[in-house]
């Protein structure tokens, strides 16, 4: 089940719309898991009863890129491959192994620019399978998806026995539990924030879904350290605001009003 016919088409793979598109910075790791799943998307497999995807990404990025990226070590690995670990869950899709992401470096990129080739490698004999999928909208428990004792092929100590349930997506590994809890309400919303990363947005892979047709599909999100909740617009269409007051980066205080589209939401402290 080969997604490529060799990995010699990497840069071929770029005409054809593996995400070779430039950008005016550096590659970001949140930039690098959207366009994995999207990748992962784009090559399923349908068999009689379940959707196959693939298991093992190669990511070629230019010098500098690849210097930068790769010094986040394993961390960055483990954190990739437990979003698209997730991202599977949630879609009901299968890996026949547990996922795993490989930076490599390719010195006709610039940079910016960043190549996946993606494939299905199934686990060496004896290995445990890392993802067993369901139909999509059947109910799945997390041990029903990755069987006891399986392990991320990357993993880390902050990622040994805290795999992510099926209803999260999750971008990076959770934080130490902080001493303040925190969550958004509003109109339909009453969410508690308890992952790293709450995307906020239209899309139903978001944390946080809104109906509001002003919201964009990914429109901003919230991130948790152990003394600050960081929220960031991604670039949204019609932009965020807080307090009235439109932002693209600002550190949330409870009592925040936070308005994305013509949607308003009330950011709290719970303990």
């Amino acid at each position: 089940m080969n997604m490529l016919k060799s990995v010699e088409r990497k840069l071929e793979g770029l005409v054809e719309g593996l995400f070779g598109r430039a950008f005016k910075a550096s590659v970001q790791p949140v930039e690098l898991a959207h366009k994995l799943a999207k990748e992962m998307g784009d090559h399923k497999t349908l068999s009689v009863s379940s959707v196959y995807v693939p298991n093992e990404y190669e990511v070629y990025l230019g010098h500098d890129d690849h210097e930068k990226l790769s010094s986040l070590g394993d961390a960055l690995k483990t954190e990739l491959a437990n979003y698209l670990t997730a991202f599977a869950r949630r879609e009901g899709w299968t890996m026949v192994a547990a996922p795993r992401i490989e930076l490599l470096e390719d010195g006709d990129l610039r940079l910016g620019e960043f190549g996946i080739a993606a494939r299905t490698v199934t686990a060496p004999s004896g290995a445990e399978a890392g993802l067993a999928g369901s139909p999509v909208g059947a109910g799945l428990a997390p041990d029903s998806v990755i069987p006891a004792g399986a392990a991320p092929a990357v993993a880390s100590p902050a990622a040994a026995g805290a795999q992510p349930s099926p209803a999260q997506t999750v971008l990076y590994e959770r934080s130490p539990v902080a001493a303040a809890r925190y969550a958004l309400r509003g109109p339909g919303v009453d969410v508690e924030l308890s992952g790293a990363v709450t995307v906020i947005g239209r899309s139903k892979r978001c944390d946080v879904v809104l109906t509001d047709p002003n919201v964009s599909r990914q429109h901003a999100e919230v991130r948790l350290s152990s003394s600050q909740a960081i929220l960031r617009d991604l670039g949204s269409t019609n932009g965020t605001r807080v307090n009235r007051r439109a932002v693209t980066q600002v550190v949330l205080q409870p009592g925040d009003r936070v308005e994305v589209g013509a949607t308003e939401l009330l950011f709290e402290r719970l303990a």
